[in-house]
């Protein structure tokens, strides 16, 4: 046959045939990949979100928060609480998760979760969760014995009681709060004030400061507590 002395037809039969195999792998390759991809296609992602809190309601900032898949599959996914005390976690799979939420100066607390989508809405949780409480655990020590202070004028009063809490009155109104001491400082937080909104925050404990372990006297700047 005259194919054999025609290079060029013994090349061109050459080509075709590599062309048809690079088209079969091809097709493999896409199948294959196709095979691998899908399972993970159709999982419906979703987002977590939610609000953590104080007993008094206060939003709690720096709150680490962890999910992870309660059957112990998947990944770990994480995110810190910002302001207002709320967080959103992505890419998470329709299953239930475990998740944890800790921050020094509180019970740390778990919670499962179904994670759901909302019907017309992809991606979203099917409902949004109530605000998650953490309670307060002291960071120092307590006072064994009820203590009231007053400042000379009269103004300001305070007392500090053997269960972490105290209660104040100042020139703006009345508040109460958690406590521990450190070595001769008292340290306090203001949860609950019904003067102006912007003179105490959970961000910014005040301290006082004793003369000595007695605590007879506190000072707060260029206040001083007598006790009573």
């Amino acid at each position: 046959m005259m194919r054999f002395r025609a290079p060029g037809a013994f090349a061109v039969e050459v080509s075709h045939r590599r062309n048809f195999q690079r088209a079969g792998l091809g097709a493999l390759t896409a199948v294959a990949l196709a095979a691998l991809v899908a399972p993970h296609a159709h999982a419906q992602m979703v987002r977590a979100e939610g609000r953590l809190v104080d007993a008094w309601g206060n939003a709690l900032e720096g709150v680490q928060v962890e999910a992870r898949q309660a059957d112990g599959g998947g990944s770990t996914f994480s995110a810190v609480t910002d302001e207002d005390g709320e967080y959103l976690i992505l890419g998470l799979e329709t299953t239930a998760y475990e998740f944890t939420y800790t921050l020094a100066g509180y019970q740390g607390v778990r919670q499962l979760r179904e994670m759901r989508t909302q019907r017309g809405a992809p991606g979203r949780l099917g409902r949004r969760e109530e605000p998650i409480e953490l309670a307060v655990l002291p960071l120092g020590q307590v006072l064994n014995d009820e203590f009231e202070y007053e400042d000379e004028s009269g103004a300001f009063s305070l007392t500090l009681t053997p269960d972490g809490m105290f209660e104040f009155e100042d020139a703006d109104g009345e508040g109460e709060g958690t406590y521990y001491v450190q070595d001769l400082d008292a340290i306090l937080t203001v949860r609950d004030y019904d003067g102006p909104d912007d003179k105490y925050t959970i961000r910014e404990p005040l301290t006082l400061t004793a003369q000595t372990n007695q605590f007879l006297t506190l000072a707060w700047g260029e206040t001083t507590l007598n006790k009573k």
